[in-house]
């Protein structure tokens, strides 16, 4: 994948970056907001307000995202996968499922944790209401992943250094830390989850191909959760 142009300096690509980062944490702010409201009647025309502005902050963020890394890459139209990026986002999800699983049990045995910080805090924003039950069940599987990729490799892989290497080193420990951890195995996770994300889309130079591979993690993790909870 060949960069076509980098125009803004590194302050202005760092203050970039910090805008799209600030849009990707609006909407769990909102539906906490829309969860403290509920049950009081007189509230209902702004929580109605608030989800509209929901999803309208998740459309901004695509919208400018998907900008910066067209003007970045020169790429106008998502490319179609084929076999191979298909092997890539299968083998990428199996290597996710096995360090994933590791991890999991380090936590469980060091630390008696049986699921993440981010996880607890997606089930409790979850758990708050039916109507956070499923804006953020459906936003999860299928806004989320779109938003993310977007974000964390089209604009943030672009946007800084040359060498492939670091910016997939880039994207995935942004990526951890921008995910709730209360312990090492946890934050390495989201890092390893982000670091393999990050390396499926500068190997198949498609954004699709990352966006599917995070669709079926969330899918899967967010479908146990709903189960859960119903």
């Amino acid at each position: 994948m060949e960069i076509v142009d980098h125009g803004l300096s590194w302050l202005w690509r760092t203050v970039v970056m910090i805008g799209l980062i600030g849009g990707v944490l609006v909407p769990p702010m909102l539906l906490r907001l829309i969860n403290q409201l509920k049950g009081d009647p007189s509230m209902l025309g702004w929580r109605i307000a608030l989800v509209g502005l929901y999803f309208i902050v998740f459309g901004v963020v695509i919208l400018a995202a998907a900008s910066v890394t067209r003007h970045y890459t020169g790429e106008y139209q998502l490319k179609r996968l084929q076999r191979r990026d298909w092997g890539l986002i299968f083998g990428g999800y199996l290597v996710i499922i096995i360090l994933e699983s590791g991890f999991e049990v380090v936590n469980r045995l060091f630390y008696h944790q049986t699921q993440t910080a981010n996880n607890a805090a997606i089930e409790n924003l979850m758990g708050g209401s039916q109507l956070a039950l499923w804006m953020m069940g459906l936003s999860a599987i299928f806004i989320t992943p779109v938003v993310e990729e977007l974000v964390f490799r089209g604009a943030l892989t672009n946007l800084f250094f040359k060498r492939t290497v670091f910016k997939i080193l880039l994207s995935g420990l942004v990526f951890g830390s921008l995910h709730s951890s209360s312990t090492l195995p946890s934050f390495l996770i989201y890092v390893v989850m982000g670091l393999i994300l990050a390396t499926v889309y500068r190997c198949s130079g498609k954004i699709k191909a990352s966006i599917v591979l995070h669709f079926v993690i969330n899918a899967a993790a967010i479908s146990l959760m709903i189960l859960q909870l119903t």
